[in-house]
């Protein structure tokens, strides 16, 4: 194996050194990294120097991309490359998406087949805040009482990509026009239903499956029954810090996650003019799916 790998965190997270993503990963390396990411599904590859064509041939290895729904946002030299990023332009004008990730989700989760694996590159990073906040919900599943597994089980939740529908979310001010996006999200997108309860695909491992960006409402349960069950669950999911990793990013680092097995947040803490750019790259995923144990 050409690198070393690390445990950075109990909650699933682990670095990588030695590797660098720019040049062909050879077979047996990348049949490494795939082991390693199904014991950690939290990676980071350390000290990277990446461009954005070389970022996106890297995350080809992993599968088909997703193409990019907001194309303003995406990368001149790879449109597969979104910019998330608070820069402007001398007009201005913004760069890149300013709140992309700043409530607790798992990426596409909106969507009748959400997002394998995410890949974040960090381009620049602002002097102060800027984390990324992962939970791992492999384990906050496990240690569910059982009376709220028996609740959940075989269950599916109501997802949309509307923070105008979602009362538990607001509306980033520093975003433009932002308000009237997620209006005509609301109109043109219709609600996903997604098991509350998701079975890994590769590793059978279940999941809690849920989080307070994209899940509005339980598939048949009334609101006056379904939202107090969710708050439980939420509340649950944020009671141990030990299923909880903070990943304070360095410039070069190369971030890839799991969406089956996590939520994750931006954590924000900064302000323009001081900048934080992020390249973003998505390996497109099935639909996800409930097996009983």
């Amino acid at each position: 194996m050409a690198f070393t790998l690390n445990q950075i965190s109990p909650a699933g997270a682990a670095e990588i050194i030695g590797l660098d993503c720019s040049k062909p990963v050879l077979e047996q390396d990348f049949a490494a990294l795939q082991q390693a990411f199904h014991q950690y599904p939290i990676i980071c590859i350390r000290d990277q120097h990446l461009e954005p064509a070389a970022q996106a041939q890297f995350a080809r290895l992993w599968g088909s991309l997703e193409s990019q729904d907001r194309s303003t946002y995406c990368h001149p030299d790879d449109n597969d490359v979104l910019i998330l990023s608070n820069e402007r332009r001398p007009d201005g004008s913004q760069v890149g998406i300013v709140d992309a990730g700043d409530f607790w989700h798992s990426d596409s989760s909106h969507l009748p087949d959400p997002c394998r694996i995410t890949m974040l590159y960090s381009v620049k990073n602002p002097l102060q805040g800027g984390d990324t906040e992962f939970i791992n919900t492999t384990q906050v599943y496990a240690a569910l009482p059982d009376e709220l597994k028996r609740q959940i089980e075989g269950r599916n939740a109501v997802h949309h990509v509307s923070k105008t529908l979602n009362p538990r979310v607001t509306i980033s001010a520093e975003r433009e026009a932002a308000v009237d996006y997620y209006k005509r999200r609301e109109k043109e997108t219709k609600p996903v239903v997604q098991p509350m309860v998701r079975t890994h695909p590769e590793t059978g491992v279940q999941a809690l499956y849920i989080s307070p960006r994209f899940t509005i409402a339980i598939e048949d349960m009334d609101d006056a029954q379904a939202q107090p069950l969710l708050d439980e669950l939420f509340r649950v999911m944020f009671s141990n810090p030990a299923w909880r990793y903070t990943h304070k990013w360095r410039d070069g680092d190369l971030v890839f996650w799991d969406n089956a097995s996590l939520n994750h947040m931006a954590g924000g803490g900064y302000s323009y003019p001081d900048t934080r750019r992020m390249h973003r790259t998505t390996v497109a995923g099935g639909k996800p799916f409930y097996r009983a144990a």
